[in-house]
């Protein structure tokens, strides 16, 4: 089996992205994927010039160096090989597959100049040979020429929309030449037709992240003491779980704009983690008054109220919650919960059904589940959902335990929604 020679290019902040894979054995032709140029088409179109110029020493002589080339890149001799591929095209200088051979070679050795212009060559014989344009605009790459890049890899795109590279590397010339915009645009065409590939979605998001920078950055200039930037700063220490720096940014921004939407249901949650209840409740019910279709204030509001056992209270937001959003996965646990305490167990075995199907990866569900069937007498039912629920609970365990967990101490489930939509004011 052929080794391989990876070709990487190098950009800023020391992020190294995989582009290619060069056999170091077989004929740089090859590498040409979806030329659709092999080395017999070469060989074949050589020897019929050469047969209608009545010039059959040439033709063995260009298979001579022809294959003198390709045991040369076998061998890792690429000096010979460039100089094999070089000696054809003294006699045949318009083949521009042979050419664009000769442009590879270059590019594996590192010689980028020499590529471009074996490449650029090539393309004056076959405008639209699609290897030599794709290598060309990757050469570009190389040497930082991001903005001469562009043209080709576009031209790429259009030859055959389905080339990944060419969208990877477009995206990285928008970027490099401060157009996160079309960076992103490009990406977004390739998710779609790549949307299982890990490069093609690091990409998106690494664009989403600078867009995100960028736009923090300029608020900053705008105004650095503005409710939001306080807002801003409080949602990242409450990220890193730094919870009284998060209290202390919440309630800065709040005295700058107690009537903005979102403040006070972000103050009001740092406290519901630490099982404040009340104040968390005066904070909810004070983002209700300004955002009615707050549904994740109006569920807290349940979830409190179910903690504290009144009934009637928890039952009214948490219906009203669902009411907003029905597919509020954790306002349907609470309220199989609710109905679970009050003795309704088969309405509290509906909601806790309608958990699992939103939440798969939910265990408690599956737990308060067994307990009503329990409840019910129904002993099969029981012994399936708590044998699920260790299943899951193990999962969960080693999720927690994980590195890269992000767990919510007070409730994971929380964290599983995006905040809700508020109108800006």
């Amino acid at each position: 089996m052929a080794q391989t020679l990876p070709i990487r290019m190098c950009v800023d902040r020391n992020i190294q992205v995989e582009l290619s894979s060069l056999p170091k054995s077989g004929s740089a032709l090859t590498l040409l994927r979806r030329s659709k140029v092999f080395c017999a088409a070469i060989l074949l179109f050589l020897s019929y010039q050469s047969y209608a110029k009545g010039q059959g020493d040439s033709d063995l002589l260009a298979r001579q160096h022809f294959e003198a080339a390709r045991q040369a890149e076998k061998s890792g001799d690429l000096d010979k090989a460039a100089a094999e591929y070089a000696a054809i095209l003294a006699t045949n200088p318009d083949v521009a597959e042979v050419r664009t051979n000769l442009g590879l070679i270059y590019y594996r050795q590192g010689k980028n100049d020499a590529a471009v212009k074996a490449f650029e060559q090539a393309l004056q014989t076959k405008p639209d040979l699609l290897g030599a344009t794709l290598f060309l605009g990757m050469a570009y790459v190389r040497v930082s020429q991001y903005k001469l890049a562009i043209e080709p890899l576009k031209k790429v795109i259009s030859l055959n929309p389905r080339e990944l590279k060419a969208y990877l590397n477009l995206a990285l010339c928008y970027t490099e030449s401060d157009q996160q915009e079309q960076a992103l645009e490009i990406l977004q065409k390739a998710e779609q037709l790549f949307p299982q590939d890990v490069e093609v979605l690091y990409e998106l998001g690494r664009v989403y992240s600078d867009l995100m920078t960028k736009t923090y950055e300029k608020m900053d200039q705008v105004d650095p003491d503005s409710y939001r930037m306080h807002q801003l700063i409080g949602s990242y220490y409450e990220a890193r779980r730094d919870t009284q720096a998060a209290l202390e940014e919440y309630v800065k921004a709040i005295e700058k704009r107690p009537d903005a939407p979102d403040l006070h249901y972000a103050l009001g949650s740092i406290y519901w983690k630490e099982l404040k209840f009340e104040k968390a409740k005066s904070e909810f019910e004070h983002e209700l008054q300004l955002a009615p279709e707050n549904y994740l204030a109006t569920w807290k509001l349940g979830n409190i109220y179910l903690s504290e056992r009144k009934y009637d209270l928890a039952f009214r937001f948490l219906n009203k919650a669902l009411q907003q959003k029905p597919n509020l996965a954790q306002a349907h646990r609470d309220l199989g919960r609710a109905l679970f305490q009050t003795g309704d167990y088969e309405g509290a075995i509906s909601h806790l059904k309608t958990v699992a199907h939103l939440s798969p990866d939910e265990s408690t569900a599956h737990y308060l589940m067994a307990q009503a069937y329990r409840k019910l007498g129904k002993t099969k039912e029981q012994n399936a959902e708590l044998e699920l629920f260790g299943v899951l609970r193990e999962a969960e365990q080693k999720r927690i335990l994980s590195p890269a967990s992000t767990a919510n101490d007070a409730d994971p489930s929380d964290e599983k929604l995006d905040q809700p939509p508020t109108e800006h004011q």
